[in-house]
């Protein structure tokens, strides 16, 4: 089971790089569940079968390592949550980042002092910036922008989907901000306590790395997927913070480096891991 992350990783290796991003096209078949997993074939789209109705019999759902009983619909929705999570933060870094990121969703939401759920994770106030509420449009604004669109429509419609490509195939920063206001409107969704739907990818790593994305969530436990950030509960990306003219943050003082993992940097509370161990937990969960 350990060799699940080992495929995973050489799949991730065969994206093109963001220079030679191209147009979706082909399936390459790589394969990110194990042989007969039929459940985490349609997950990652691979496989036949929709969303699960909700309600149902609760079973236990490992993730990381905790233990919770859910439905097969919510089941469904704590592992896109962690799925969208690792793609948001690391589609870029390949599956080993996007790992790491889940990881800390999962770690958090085994918090012994907070226990949680993913999807509650995510879309906490001031932790997950991609998840983060967008910001609220004036209500005048918003109006005129409708009245001046309603005349207009159908003749701006071909023209912005040709400005859109043209633009996307100049610049993968269009589709950059396209994905992140997406990342935003599913976390509206999350908040609400509905179903996170899967972006629509424009370009042939986005769709490979959010399909490996699904596999890791699918089976992110110790067994399948080992923690390869020591139990780190915070992270942030140097380089991103640079590119943004940020400074280290202040949280990071405090607490103990664990791994570098892509660009990204892992942190934990400075407590030796013989002493403070992250218990599996079981948690009822309400529909």
């Amino acid at each position: 089971m350990r060799n699940l992350l080992t495929t995973l990783l050489l799949a991730a290796a065969l994206l093109p790089t963001a220079a030679a991003a191209q147009a979706v096209g082909a399936d390459d078949g790589d394969a990110v569940c194990r042989p007969g997993d039929k459940g985490c074939a349609r997950f990652v789209g691979d496989g036949k079968g929709g969303v699960p109705k909700r309600g149902g019999a609760k079973q236990p759902v490992m993730i990381g390592t905790s233990v919770f009983m859910l439905t097969p619909w919510q089941a469904e929705r704590e592992r896109r949550c962690l799925a969208l999570a690792g793609w948001a933060e690391a589609r870029g870094e390949g599956a080993d980042a996007m790992a790491a990121v889940m990881w800390v969703v999962a770690n958090r939401a085994a918090s012994a002092d907070q226990p949680s759920l993913p999807c509650r994770v995510v879309v906490a106030t001031g932790q997950f910036e991609p998840f983060a509420a967008a910001p609220v449009e004036p209500a005048d604004r918003k109006k005129a922008k409708a009245v001046k669109a309603k005349g207009k429509q159908a003749e701006k419609a071909a023209r912005q989907a040709k400005a859109e490509q043209a633009a996307l195939a100049a610049d993968p920063r269009v589709e950059t901000r396209r994905i992140l206001a997406e990342i935003r409107r599913q976390a509206a969704v999350i908040r609400a306590g509905g179903m996170p739907s899967w972006p629509k990818t424009r370009l042939a790593p986005d769709q490979e790395a959010l399909r490996t994305a699904r596999g890791l969530a699918w089976n992110l436990n110790d067994d399948d997927i080992p923690d390869p950030t020591a139990r780190a509960s915070m992270f942030y990306s140097p380089p991103a913070q640079a590119a943004l003219r940020r400074q280290k943050p202040d949280w990071a003082e405090a607490r103990l480096k664990t791994a570098l993992i892509g660009g990204h940097s892992f942190y934990r509370t400075p407590t030796p891991p013989a002493e403070r161990t992250i218990a599996t937990l079981v948690a009822e969960i309400a529909e």
